[in-house]
């Protein structure tokens, strides 16, 4: 029996709110689309400074903070409705379109399918305002508080109301990856802007990158030596289509194990399935089967030529005379990889065909032509350079000392034993991760940004851990050189960076036996005072009255610098500055002594400074002989090569005057060292 054919149904008008919602989920698919979009506004406002905390992979919390122009207070009611924008007013300012959004639907979306709240201040404002969002429109009136000029957006429980869509998304640490790849092809088109992409729970961020700074210092950053060093400029111009293409790729020497492809049209992160394939087939006869290369290419086109209006995220535009410009850009990345003479030659050949990763192959994409078949030159013994430091160290060719034998002062040995015993080690973070925009601690920013050098700060990226020579002083490779470093003077400067950069947000040593502040100033005046004071009342005075005065301080230190004291003065806890270190315990009464002394406590930026400069001071690497033992001997040299130099490689922006100082020394160049021996 068949069933009876049904009726046709009535046609009916959705709810808005149904619409709304379904319009949201086809922009802002998962987090990462989410952080696009904000970011693009934040570009949009000219922002320098970029920053982003994500929680539980953006499924619990993104929050986005720059120094942009702001959102006047009028436009708070509206900046969450649907098809609100300042980019366009007529259909016609779409051809001549320069900014990254249009249709006013990236923060109606995400405050459909998120808990959305804004923060953001005018240059021309006397204060900033705070506004709350659900389904496009404001929960309360705006509510003025203290800020710094620039929009601060906070979207929490993303999907929340869309059950099956957050049950399908992946992993947190997936989706965070995903970010993290919005914020890498950003970073590397606009290197003259500072981006930060850290985890809400973590005070160290995972991507950094400095303002003010440049495409291929940004890659060396965000890609490591393995990939940057390898990297060809690709530039070309093209009057009769009227494009202009700049770019990095990577020479035919290297190769990757993922094929990295970061394509821009007019400053947008596009994806170009056609332009993928034709850098892969360029590629093809060149690496070895399983490689990939690197491309990173920016293509400005007149905004009449775009058309950006054909995708819900804008992941992809159309573009006239599509198939005759991708011609001409794999032509002109091919002359890039001929021209290339460092190390290989070059001869064209028809090359054999290659199975791809995609399928594609040269038959598709007709306007290919030949490629290059390269051979490797022999590379000479003086520009031979190690590139594994595990192969070999300079512990290697050392013989183990007996153990040292120190005498130290009793009382000091047995707060320092106690120290290690109690100290758990266990990283209590914030609730929060907070941002702070004081001007005097974005001065203190800007300082280490601008006196950053470039060249040292690739030696320290790209270098290879040799050994300890001493124990105040490391040997690194960086290609053909050696260089000497300081390690105790270098560390102090990474954690002075650490301490302005993760102001406010560290994580905290709890101590189970606190310690008395007079006691550790007792112990400061006795082993490090330039003029010992020997007349008991007056030690008790000054211990007493420099007690008081920190306590004083004690709320201020606590909440931006982890340092916590008791009603009764005892110390309490420390910042934990860098994961699995700990401070030289020896040095907390000089430290004590010296946070209650030395501080411009009168001045904001110069408090900020020499609190910094005395916590950075305390945590500098030195061998700690007092929580030593048998079995601990060489943890110093552990500490050295795998904590303190990776942070080094990945976080310190090195001042020039490292040079000057003598903090680091070059001692050997390996051509300069066979022109010696040949002398011989």
């Amino acid at each position: 029996m068949t069933n009876p054919r049904p009726g046709p149904g009535r046609i009916h008008k959705l709810d808005e709110s149904v619409v709304n919602r379904i319009a949201a989920g086809e922009i802002i698919v998962r987090p990462a689309n989410a952080v696009k979009e904000m970011l693009e506004n934040s570009l949009d406002a000219g922002a320098t400074e970029i920053s982003v905390v994500v929680k539980n992979g953006g499924l619990g919390m993104v929050q986005i903070h720059d120094n942009g122009c702001g959102i006047k207070k009028e436009d708070f009611s509206i900046v969450c409705e649907r098809f609100t924008t300042s980019k366009i007013e007529k259909f016609d300012d779409i051809t001549r379109l320069t900014s990254f959004g249009f249709r006013g639907e990236a923060l109606a979306s995400i405050s459909f399918i998120g808990k959305v709240r804004i923060i953001s201040r005018t240059a021309d404002a006397v204060c900033a305002y705070q506004m709350e969002y659900n389904m496009g429109l404001p929960m309360a009136a705006a509510k003025a508080l203290a800020g710094n000029v620039g929009t601060m957006i906070t979207v929490e429980d993303f999907f929340y109301n869309n059950p099956t869509r957050r049950a399908v998304l992946s992993s947190a640490a997936d989706e965070y990856g995903k970010i993290m790849e919005v914020l890498t092809k950003y970073a590397m088109r606009y290197p003259h802007v500072g981006f930060s992409l850290r985890k809400f729970d973590q005070h160290a961020a995972d991507l950094r990158t400095p303002a003010k700074s440049t495409t291929l210092d940004n890659a060396k950053i965000l890609f490591k030596d393995t990939i940057s060093r390898e990297l060809l400029p690709v530039e070309d111009t093209n009057d009769k289509f009227q494009y202009k293409l700049t770019g990095y790729v990577s020479n035919p020497n290297f190769s990757t194990k993922k094929y990295i492809f970061l394509f821009f049209i007019n400053g947008r992160a596009v994806e170009c399935g056609e332009l993928r394939k034709c850098m892969e087939l360029l590629y093809a006869p060149i690496l070895p089967k399983q490689g990939f290369p690197f491309v990173y290419l920016s293509l400005d086109l007149p905004p009449i030529l775009v058309d950006v209006n054909v995708h819900p995220t804008k992941a992809e535009v159309h573009f006239r005379f599509e198939k005759e410009i991708i011609a001409s850009l794999y032509t002109a990345v091919q002359q890039c990889l001929l021209t290339c003479d460092q190390s290989r030659t070059y001869s064209v050949i028809i090359p054999p065909a290659r199975t791809l990763s995609t399928g594609s192959n040269s038959n598709e994409l007709p306007y290919l032509s030949q490629a290059s078949t390269i051979l490797p030159d022999r590379i000479t013994p003086a520009r031979a350079v190690r590139t594994d430091s595990r192969l070999q160290t300079l512990d290697a060719f050392i013989r183990p000392s007996s153990a040292l034998d120190i005498d130290v002062d009793e009382e000091l040995r047995s707060m320092e034993t106690a120290a290690s015993e109690v100290v758990s080690s266990v990283l209590a973070t914030k609730e929060r991760a907070r941002e702070f925009n004081y001007t005097s601690l974005l001065e203190l920013r800007a300082t280490v940004e601008g006196s950053m050098d470039v060249e040292l700060r690739k030696v320290f990226a790209e270098h290879k851990f040799v050994g300890c020579a001493s124990e105040n002083t490391v040997l690194i490779q960086h290609g053909t050189k050696m260089f000497a470093v300081n390690i105790r003077r270098l560390s102090e400067e990474l954690f002075y960076q650490l301490v302005l950069f993760d102001f406010g947000n560290f994580g905290v040593f709890k101590l189970e036996k606190p310690f008395p502040l007079r006691k550790l100033l007792y112990l400061a005046m006795d082993e490090h005072s330039a003029t010992p004071v020997s007349d008991l009342a007056e030690r008790e005075h000054i211990a007493d009255k420099a007690t008081e005065f920190l306590k004083g301080k004690g709320k201020m230190l606590a909440d931006y610098f982890s340092l916590q004291f008791s009603t009764q003065g005892n110390l309490l806890t420390l910042p934990i500055l860098l994961t699995n270190y700990v401070p030289p315990l020896s040095e907390l009464p000089l430290f004590i002594g010296r946070l209650a002394t030395e501080v411009r406590w009168t001045s904001e930026k110069e408090c900020f400074e020499d609190i910094a400069r005395e916590i950075a001071s305390f945590h500098a690497f030195c061998r700690d002989f007092y929580a030593e033992n048998d079995n601990t001997a060489a943890s110093w040299k552990w500490t050295a090569e795998h904590i303190i130099m990776p942070a080094v490689r990945s976080m310190l922006l090195p001042p020039k005057s490292m040079w000057t100082d003598r903090i680091i020394v070059e001692v050997a160049d390996l051509p300069k060292l066979y022109r010696v021996f040949e002398r011989c």
